[in-house]
């Protein structure tokens, strides 16, 4: 007779979890904040939306090159001493943005490559946290499973909370509300029990100079496939951004970019949810590259169909994948690396896929301008097609060897 599988109760109900996951949270929902009201405010302080492009452009590009030299910082430190630090420079930096939005161009880029660099790295060390509270198997990909869908709400609810308050008070509310949301849920975070255990590998020297590879997770085996197949659906995610307010304006529908974004991070926290519950069959690899490909169908169809109505559909089917596709991401990043190195392992996985929705964003937007928003998603598609077809032989050659020198 089977076990049945655990319950996300059961996650919740393991001892420490709740008040480190709930702050972790809270931090998130800064992040899923402050994009927007920083915009907004920066376009309403200087009328132009080419600085706001730029300054949000140079925080997204300062976060992406810092998110590894963070999390290194991080495993060999512990999360006490680097949340603290990194949580109240950003605090500092969004409260800054408020109180002189209309600053000199220079010094805006300068603060904005200060908040993209001490961006607090919630999710990394949330798992961390997950992996070491929870025994790997059922229980521990229910806990990824619960941690992804909170983070697709909190990236569905964050916007609109920010539009509310931007409409109620104006942008600087918005902006100051992030602020705070850092502060406390970086506070509460490494307050919390188990945050608190992870207190780095700085003293493991004699470790590092016996093995020195288990402490950098991209030389370890089977990790930089996984790294590079996660770009495919970060191109995905980045052409999908840009996708819904073009299908809408297309149609001449402005209102529907909200729905169809809505459509799709619902459709993924559903995905992480079902994800969660199931025992499925076969390797991580093989996972991976089967959610990859319905992902790409849905959307290349989509695209390829045209119109609001077949980009809501194909949104909403493919959008099932999308938590489901990050669950596994950092399953393997935690499997395939030693347990010294998961904070950086885990922001190796949302570097790929930050890198890759930037990316996709490009493509889509270069090729909407030529042949339309139904073409251009039909094109990032195939480049994340491609990217999967051509990892996907290294991808399973490193699972397999892996499981050899395991079994």
């Amino acid at each position: 007779m089977s076990t049945p599988p655990p319950s996300y109760r059961a996650v919740l109900r393991a001892p420490g979890i709740r008040p480190a996951f709930l702050p972790s949270i809270i931090g998130r929902l800064s992040l899923a904040t402050s994009g927007l009201a920083l915009v907004l405010m920066l376009e309403q302080a200087t009328g132009s939306f080419a600085v706001a492009g730029a300054i949000t452009a140079a925080l997204g590009i300062a976060n992406v090159i810092a998110t590894p030299v963070r999390a290194r910082l991080i495993d060999r430190r512990g999360q006490l001493a680097i949340l603290t630090a990194l949580g109240a420079l950003h605090t500092l930096s969004l409260i800054a943005f408020a109180v002189f939005p209309a600053a000199p161009l220079p010094v805006l880029l300068v603060l904005s490559i200060v908040a993209g660099v001490s961006s607090p790295p919630f999710g990394a060390t949330m798992r961390v946290v997950w992996s070491d509270a929870l025994p790997a198997g059922a229980l521990r990909t229910r806990g990824f499973s619960l941690d992804a869908v909170a983070e697709e709400v909190t990236f569905a609810v964050g916007p609109l909370v920010a539009a509310a308050l931007v409409a109620l008070s104006g942008p600087v509310a918005a902006l100051v509300l992030s602020a705070g949301c850092v502060a406390v849920g970086t506070g509460l975070f490494v307050a919390s029990g188990l945050s608190r255990q992870q207190r780095g590998s700085h003293r493991a020297t004699a470790d590092e100079a016996t093995s020195p590879t288990v402490l950098t997770p991209l030389r370890s085996r089977g990790f930089v496939p996984v790294v590079l197949v996660m770009t495919a659906p970060g191109l995905i995610l980045g052409a999908v951004e840009l996708a819904a307010p073009a299908l809408a304006l297309e149609a001449g529908a402005p209102f529907l970019a909200g729905i169809l974004l809505a459509l799709f991070a619902s459709a993924s926290a559903v995905g992480g949810l079902v994800f969660g519950r199931l025992r499925l069959a076969g390797s991580h690899a093989a996972q991976l590259l089967a959610l990859l490909g319905v992902l790409v169908v849905c959307v290349g169809v989509a695209g390829a169909v045209g119109g609001p109505i077949a980009g809501a559909v194909g949104l909403l089917v493919g959008g099932l994948c999308l938590a489901p596709l990050l669950i596994v991401g950092y399953l393997t990043a935690d499997e395939l690396t030693d347990p010294r190195v998961r904070t950086e392992a885990s922001s190796w996985i949302n570097t790929a896929v930050n890198l890759g929705a930037a990316v996709g964003a490009l493509v889509f937007g270069v090729i909407t301008d030529a042949a339309g928003p139904g073409w251009a998603l039909g094109a990032t598609a195939l480049t994340a097609a491609v990217v999967g077809l051509a990892v996907a032989p290294l991808l399973v050659r490193r699972n397999d060897a892996t499981r050899r020198r395991r079994g």
